[in-house]
C-alpha cells in the first residue's frame, strides 16, 4: 500500500507528540490529541496467543470508551486519588516501526511498536508492546478515535496506568 510522504509525517509527529506529552505529564496537550468518541483499550492475554477483543463481556487491563473516561483518569492522576500514581513514576516513551496499514474516507490504521522505561520509588520497569489506532481526520488534523495497547507482558507486576503503556 503507497501512502503518501506528508501523511506518514503527520502520524508520525502525532504518535511523537503523544509520547512527549505522557513523558512530560502535560495532561492537557495529550488529551487534546483524542477525537470525544475515542475507545482506549487495553486487552488482556486469554492464552499464549489470544488477547481478549470485547471489553464489555471479557477481561481487559484497561477500558475506556469516550474522551471523558481519559479525562477521569487524568483527574484522578492530578488530585492525587489514584494509588498506581502516587508518586508519578518518571518514564521515556519510545514509538517506533510506525506503519499506515489503510485508509478509508476520513480514517487512517495505524500500527506501531513501542517501549516505556519507567522509573520510580517502587523500581524500574520496561514495558514492551504494539500500539494500533484509528486516526480521524478532523479540522485539517488528525485525532485519535481509537487506541489498542497490546502489551508483550503477561504477568505484569507493578503498577499501570496511561502514562505507562
Amino acid at each position: 500500500m503507497a501512502v503518501d510522504t506528508d501523511l506518514h509525517v503527520q502520524v508520525s509527529t502525532l504518535l511523537a507528540r503523544e509520547a512527549i506529552y505522557l513523558d512530560e505529564k502535560n495532561w492537557d496537550a495529550w488529551l487534546d490529541l483524542f477525537a470525544p468518541d475515542v475507545e482506549y483499550f487495553v486487552p488482556a492475554w486469554l492464552s499464549e496467543d489470544a488477547l481478549t477483543t470485547d471489553p464489555r463481556t471479557q477481561l481487559s487491563l484497561m477500558h475506556m470508551d469516550s474522551r471523558l473516561g481519559l479525562e477521569e483518569r487524568v483527574f484522578r492522576i492530578r488530585s492525587r486519588d489514584s494509588f498506581a500514581s502516587l508518586p508519578l513514576d518518571r518514564t521515556a516513551h519510545q514509538t517506533t516501526n510506525i506503519v499506515v496499514t489503510g485508509q478509508s474516507g476520513d480514517q487512517v490504521e495505524v500500527s506501531a511498536s513501542w517501549l516505556v522505561h519507567c522509573v520510580g520509588p517502587r523500581g524500574q520497569a520496561t514495558r514492551g508492546g504494539r500500539y494500533d489506532y484509528t486516526l480521524r481526520r478532523t479540522d485539517g488534523g488528525l485525532r485519535i478515535a481509537r487506541k489498542r495497547i497490546v502489551m508483550i507482558d503477561e504477568k505484569i507486576e507493578g503498577t499501570i496506568d496511561v502514562y505507562h503503556i
